[in-house]
């Protein structure tokens, strides 16, 4: 056959097909579209109606599979309480605003010293390394004309070295109304305001991936790991109540903790402390890295300060597991890996965030930043540079927030926790008349001659909270029972429909092809054989016998 002739044949038989699909097809309308008693402007009007209701059915589909794609997760109050023994007790970070023992370095004396050019040259070369180390922690808006040093790796221990000792910050402490040590229970933790003390917090190994941070750099000096305690998980069935971190039995004073701070007003510096004297105080989750240049409460000198907090804890239900972490908006601990933090908490990815920020910008990190072996700390005259960069990084951020396309915070990507625990607080405070307590404390009053003594009270204020779960707003059933509502309200489609568009346009194609090239080769095969036997004339063809006995033809 010619294969012209096989185009048309070809062309007929899809022709054919469509017809068909179009009188049997349970799809609304489409059998309008053929038939001869139909005049041409009746089938335009169909196709046109149809394809206005396809069109219009897409839309609506393509709403409903972008707020299943966008939206599949709503936040909702759970509906049991929790009690508070099923959360961790917050870690208390506490920064004293002198930062420096006056015996050791007398900052306002050497920094008026420093900015005369005589008088500067009396500064010893050791004080000048200590002034140095201060200025980075100093609240009062320096500046860095007075030295324009690039590096300073040794600032941390000189810091540390000068920094008010423990045991005369702390006077007395109480936990569940029993004295406890304050010297090992608070353990020293270096911040962005120097080094501070901290309760409750975890381990350093528990938190910060050691083996990728410089070795002479001590960023926690706390030693207690959390063996029965996850983020994730929480605590493991059974636990003993002595465990740590620390939990709350209960709601009320009598069962939070009670510190009593002290310094002595020698040591107290009005300029680097920008004329305030206290202390700085954080409460966060004990896995998280503490930060308190931009978030804290103050505890005034010679005030009783009570912190009332009532804890917020939001979960993840399985059901949205398996849905990745930009649709649910949330990380799981083991789905964001930091090079720094062992514990991911959004707090410590944006300070590693901010870290490699500016060690890409500046060639070095801030001092309490995390540091690999071969990471610089950034001298003062490098201060201009981090502070810019802290800025650019939060415009960045803006950025990203308006759908701008940010590169750098793409790489952070520091969605919140899955799971993650926050504490709100109510803070009152009043006079606090410490004199008149020291017969209490079993402490005469010469002990404390020439100090300032402020009163600390945390504890949570109920025994019990409602939880907030990240739940399945729209899953893939809801998106394919309004996707299957939509097509059968504009189009009359259903799943058979679907099954019927797939036959006229696989199976049933394949069949018609799968005959035709049969009846071909019979065609070929039949055709040779009426020509030799045409040969053979009339008469011979009348009588054709076969013996079964011997299978052989004879005529």
């Amino acid at each position: 056959m010619p294969p012209a002739a096989v185009s048309r044949n070809y062309l007929q038989e899809s022709q054919l097909l469509a017809e068909e699909f179009c009188n049997n097809t349970s799809i609304h309308g489409v059998k309008y579209f053929v038939g001869s008693k139909r005049a041409l402007i009746e089938k335009i009007w169909w196709i046109a109606v149809f394809l206005l209701s396809l069109y219009g059915c897409g839309r609506l589909i393509y709403t409903v599979y972008r707020k299943w794609e966008h939206e599949p997760v709503i936040v909702t109050f759970a509906q049991r309480p929790t009690p508070v023994f099923q959360i961790p007790f917050p870690a208390i970070t506490i920064c004293p605003d002198t930062r420096a023992k006056v015996e050791e370095f007398n900052f306002t004396k050497v920094y008026h010293l420093s900015v005369d050019s005589e008088t500067r040259k009396t500064i010893s070369a050791r004080d000048m390394r200590k002034l140095q180390a201060m200025l980075q922690i100093c609240e009062f808006g320096f500046n860095g004309l007075l030295f324009n040093e690039t590096y300073d790796n040794d600032c941390a221990k000189i810091l540390k070295s000068i920094s008010i000792p423990q045991e005369q910050l702390f006077v007395y402490c109480e936990w569940h109304q029993l004295n406890i040590n304050c010297t090992e229970d608070f353990t020293l933790v270096l911040t962005d305001v120097g080094y501070c003390y901290s309760y409750n917090l975890l381990a350093s190994g528990d938190i910060l991936r050691e083996d990728q941070l410089h070795p002479d750099s001590e960023y926690i000096a706390e030693t207690r790991s959390s063996y029965n305690w996850t983020l994730d998980n929480g605590y493991r069935p059974r636990t003993d109540i002595n465990t740590y971190p620390r939990r709350a039995l209960g709601a009320g004073i009598k069962a939070g903790v009670f510190a009593l701070l002290s310094v002595n007003e020698d040591d107290m510096d009005y300029l680097c402390s920008n004329s305030f004297q206290g202390f700085k105080v954080l409460l966060h989750m004990p896995n998280e890295y503490p930060q308190l240049l931009n978030q804290h409460f103050r505890v005034p000198l010679n005030q009783e300060v009570a912190v009332s907090v009532t804890p917020t804890m939001i979960e993840t239900s399985d059901s949205i597991k398996s849905y990745t972490p930009s649709r649910r908006q949330c990380f799981f601990g083991n789905e964001r890996y930091l090079k720094y933090f062992r514990a991911y908490t959004q707090s410590n990815c944006e300070l590693e965030c901010l870290t490699n920020f500016t060690l890409k910008k500046c060639g070095c990190v801030q001092l309490s930043m995390p540091r690999a072996p071969n990471v610089s700390i950034c001298g003062i005259g490098q201060q201009e540079c981090y502070n810019r960069a802290t800025s650019e990084l939060l415009e960045m951020e803006v950025k990203l927030l308006e759908k701008s396309q940010s590169k750098q915070m793409d790489e952070c990507n520091c969605l919140p926790s899955c799971r993650v625990v926050q504490y709100n607080t109510e803070i009152s405070q009043a006079s606090f008349e410490w004199q008149k307590l020291l017969s209490v404390f079993d402490l005469t009053e010469g002990m404390l001659t020439g100090f300032q003594v402020s009163h600390l009270q945390v504890f949570l204020k109920e025994g019990q909270f409602i939880p907030i779960q990240r739940n399945e707003l729209f899953g893939l059933t809801d998106f394919l029972a309004n996707c299957g509502g939509l097509l059968g309200l504009f189009m009359g489609v259903s799943i058979l429909s679907l099954v019927e568009i797939f036959y006229y346009c696989a199976i049933k194609p394949l069949v018609m092809w799968m005959k035709s090239k049969t009846g071909r080769n019979q065609t070929e095969y039949i055709q040779p054989i009426r020509s030799d036997l045409n040969g053979f004339g009339t008469k011979q063809l009348n009588i054709l016998r076969y013996d079964n006995q011997a299978g052989i033809g004879k005529f």
